[in-house]
């Protein structure tokens, strides 16, 4: 995120932050089990650009409270360079507020970019935060209205090459109708920078295992994703079974579902 420094600004003033995502990745094609398909993890950042005003919702890290902009405006003027001011995503993948942090406490990168914290990820055996998306197919799919049914959510920068590929979609897919033809339904779902028209554009014909979520990499923020394609396996009740990078889907794959 880039921190900023307001002063005299009219009323109607307008700051933009540039949010750069850097994601932990290994360079090259990895595999975890010698018989699951050669797939790739991102290698590199994403950077995304959000517009807060004075009326938006701004929250001291410190505290956890909302503070007004007269206090923002003097905390950054009495503080200069010691904080930044980052975007929190609600249940629509949405930067509805921000939060002002101090750098310290971020994992910042020589070139300015942000690392997102593994630390922070959701755990295994925790509720899953609740999420409201959109697929591709027009549909809405509401985590609390989705309980009694296990859901798998894919987290993606885009849909294209090296990423997305046959071999990668492959062990998606072949899970998914392999636990449908055990009487087990799974809703999947995957995440993407792209928007409704590249999907549509990206998307094949066969099977990818998943209902893309067009202009969605909000929730890769709201669930701390460090590397993609990650993927979380959540339970009937909402809960999370298992988590795994793509080059280790077999951890959950290998799962038993009833």
């Amino acid at each position: 995120m880039k921190s900023f420094t307001q002063k005299s600004f009219p009323s109607d003033w307008k700051a933009t932050l540039l949010s750069t995502l850097t994601i932990i990745a290994c360079v090259g094609t990895l595999s975890a089990q010698p018989d699951e398909p050669r797939v790739t993890r991102y290698n590199g950042k994403v950077s995304q650009q959000f517009v807060m005003n004075k009326e938006t919702p701004i929250i001291d890290h410190s505290t956890g409270k909302r503070i007004s902009y007269a206090t923002y405006d003097e905390l950054l003027t009495k503080n200069p360079g010691k904080y930044k001011t980052q975007p929190i995503f609600d249940k629509y993948g949405k930067p509805s507020s921000f939060e002002v942090i101090k750098k310290s406490q971020l994992m910042i990168q020589s070139d300015g970019s942000v690392m997102q914290n593994p630390d922070l990820m959701p755990e295994i055996g925790e509720p899953i935060a609740p999420f409201v998306m959109t697929g591709l197919d027009g549909k809405e799919y509401n985590s609390e209205k989705l309980k009694g049914k296990y859901i798998l959510l894919g987290f993606w920068v885009k849909f294209e090459k090296p990423l997305y590929t046959l071999a990668s979609t492959k062990v998606i897919s072949s899970f998914i109708d392999g636990n449908r033809q055990k009487g087990v339904e799974i809703v999947s779902l995957g995440t993407t920078l792209n928007t409704e028209d590249e999907c549509l554009d990206a998307i094949p014909k066969r099977n990818c295992g998943f209902v893309p979520v067009p202009d969605s990499y909000g929730f890769n923020h709201r669930y701390k994703i460090s590397e993609t394609p990650y993927f979380i396996l959540i339970d009937r009740k909402g809960i999370i079974k298992a988590m795994a990078p793509h080059t280790e889907f077999s951890k959950i794959s290998e799962l038993v579902l009833r």
